[in-house]
């Protein structure tokens, strides 16, 4: 049981930082004893959340940043990505998603995650990831 304290991340609002923003989440993962596929899981996750918050949460583009935090507190790791912009629920119809290849971050992150809530404010956007820490050793929770 490690507890990283919070770790935090700034980027600019450019997709070319997600590449940036994974490794990072591997770092995390690996300090707080994840296992390999538990980091992965982190990765697509907190990568849809922040590929989100670029293109959706970001009103001036580059100009734009989104924040991703981290703490780990020895039964879960917990990711916070905060946005500047609003956040706009979609309610996708039956024709639409046969043919729309979009859309599917937030269901990745539901079934990824222990617990995803959205928070909208005035501020931006915050969404938090929740990852129960599993024991490696016997692959219980702690």
């Amino acid at each position: 049981m490690l507890h990283t304290g919070e770790q935090e991340l700034e980027i600019k609002s450019e997709s070319v930082n997600l590449a940036y923003v994974r490794n990072h989440i591997r770092q995390i993962g690996e300090i707080c004893d994840l296992n390999e596929r538990q980091v992965f899981d982190l990765q697509v996750a907190v990568g849809e959340a922040t590929a989100n918050a670029i293109e959706h949460g970001s009103p001036f583009g580059s100009e734009n940043a989104v924040m991703i935090k981290a703490r780990c507190n020895g039964t879960a790791l917990i990711i916070t990505v905060q946005d500047q912009g609003k956040f706009k629920r979609r309610m996708p119809g039956p024709a639409i998603e046969q043919n729309n290849f979009r859309g599917r971050g937030i269901p990745l992150m539901l079934a990824l995650m222990d617990r995803v809530t959205i928070d909208e404010g005035k501020d931006g956007t915050r969404v938090v990831l929740l990852k129960r820490v599993v024991n490696n050793k016997n692959n219980r929770e702690v």
